[in-house]
């Protein structure tokens, strides 16, 4: 059963010099690494606890593509304008910090990404990101910019949902559980 708090953006923490960062891997954060860096998926085939220093700040430079001083330069594609900067970004996180943010990555990496569904095909396991693209803007109708502020979780999500809605997939059966007492 969906709860209220899944339709809304969920947000990991991360840790920077003593601050707090609220962040996501949004389409925008991972598009920033491609063009930037490399992809996200080069970046996963070294495990997590090797990243070197500069995939860390990477990283960390992506994720700051969902802070809002950072919309205009990241919807006009100005991804070096992305504050902190990797520079900036580089003065900050020190050596002893790694273990930790590697960590705090991570888990922000994996809140961005669907649920494994090992019992049947899901939309985005058949498709690319071109098949996603239509189906969420050109199909549902979803806005271009709400598309690329999304993760893969949430359109994950919101295919699934309007697949069910449309009839062209079975709802879940629902299992309510009796207490015998």
């Amino acid at each position: 059963m969906t709860m209220l708090k899944n339709l809304t953006k969920q947000y990991s923490v991360i840790h920077i010099a003593g601050k707090e960062y609220r962040v996501r891997y949004s389409l925008n954060a991972l598009l920033c690494l491609e063009m930037t860096y490399k992809p996200l998926n080069e970046i996963l085939a070294v495990p997590y606890r090797e990243w070197g220093m500069e995939d860390v700040i990477q990283l960390v430079h992506a994720a700051m593509c969902g802070m809002p001083w950072n919309r205009k330069a990241v919807n006009r594609r100005d991804f070096e304008f992305v504050r902190p900067t990797v520079g900036e970004l580089g003065e900050k996180i020190r050596m002893e910090d790694l273990p930790r943010l590697r960590t705090e990555l991570l888990g922000a990496i994996l809140d961005s990404m669907p649920d494994k569904k090992t019992e049947e095909n899901t939309a985005s396991q058949a498709t690319d990101e071109g098949h996603i693209f239509a189906v969420a803007v050109d199909i549902i109708g979803m806005d271009e910019n709400k598309f690329w502020d999304s993760t893969y979780k949430e359109l994950d999500n919101r295919t699934e949902h309007y697949l069910e809605a449309k009839g062209m997939k079975k709802l879940p059966t629902l299992i309510q559980q009796y207490d015998d007492d």
